[in-house]
């Protein structure tokens, strides 16, 4: 069970609070008030506890002076291996957490293959959505959410090496740009929302809570069966292009951001996983067509 609102804004203020997000445990503690009330929002719902088993990670978000806390006040972060990230403005304090969680599962996450991808599921079917940034990876992600889906990523898909099963990993989605007025409509309610973070090195960002079921069955790992590669192209016609699973396969390491580093394991499980899945190309120019695509791609090659 979860802490009380009190013990939760108590603890994130001081020594610290554990975050349970799937298999990753983080221990957080923020020191500026604005701050902690937006991460408070737009992480309702999370698992939070006082003394957990296991922690994965560190992540404290502080002011390196008095000067910097109260006048002109920029956020700094440390996590017990990294300190030196650049530091943003207070306003822009949520960006800072996400990016400090995020480097820490990209660069210290040994445990499972990471796909930079969005991942979703239906009626047992695990998706894979890798994509580089600005194909509309995240977007169609959060929509596919609000549409049924369970949420399990929209940044890390997580694979386990021996198992084969992709585990959650639900944080915010990070919307971008045009992305983010699509998803708001899409959605259909402001709660869920962060505000705008504008005038960041992307651009505007705002981050989306997944749903609630996806939060609740955060720790449900699934079996991939599909590897669907998103096109964004708002001038182009709707089209899905088949590939072959040596495409496949090199797509898969392409998107890995640890491959490397696990090295033979790694190997076979994602020889596993394009031996298994079916995989394809889509190009579209807008969300509702995207949605369209990866429902008819399923319906017409899974039984």
């Amino acid at each position: 069970m979860n802490p009380d609102l009190s013990t939760i804004k108590r603890r994130l203020s001081g020594s610290g609070l554990f975050m349970t997000v799937g298999p990753i445990c983080t221990k957080i503690s923020i020191k500026f008030p604005s701050i902690r009330d937006e991460f408070m929002h737009i992480y309702k719902g999370y698992s939070f506890s006082e003394q957990p088993e296991i922690t994965d990670y560190y992540l404290d978000v502080y002011a390196k002076s008095f000067y910097r806390r109260y006048v002109r006040p920029q956020v700094a972060l440390n996590t017990l291996t990294r300190n030196n990230f650049v530091p943003l403005p207070e306003s822009m304090g949520l960006l800072s957490v996400e990016m400090g969680m995020n480097w820490q599962v990209a660069f210290g996450c040994k445990t499972h293959v990471l796909f930079h991808a969005g991942v979703v599921e239906r009626d047992g079917i695990g998706v894979v959505i890798p994509a580089i940034s600005g194909s509309g990876k995240s977007t169609l992600s959060a929509g596919l959410a609000y549409d049924g889906w369970r949420f399990l990523s929209d940044e890390f898909g997580m694979l386990d090496v021996d198992t084969g099963l992709l585990y959650p990993y639900p944080r915010p989605v990070s919307l971008k740009n045009e992305s983010i007025a699509v998803m708001k409509d899409w959605v259909g309610d402001p709660e869920p929302f962060s505000r705008e973070y504008e005038g960041t090195p992307k651009g505007t960002i705002c981050y989306l809570r997944p749903p609630v079921p996806s939060l609740e069955n955060m720790h449900k790992p699934v079996r991939p069966r599909v590897v669907i590669h998103p096109v964004f192209n708002p001038n182009a016609k709707p089209s899905i292009t088949p590939l072959t699973k040596t495409m496949a396969f090199f797509r898969l390491v392409r998107s890995s951001a640890n491959y490397g580093d696990i090295g033979e394991a790694a190997f076979h499980a994602l020889t596993k996983v394009a031996e298994e899945t079916i995989s394809c190309e889509i190009t579209y120019s807008s969300l509702e067509e995207a949605i369209a695509l990866v429902n008819q791609f399923i319906d017409e090659n899974i039984s």
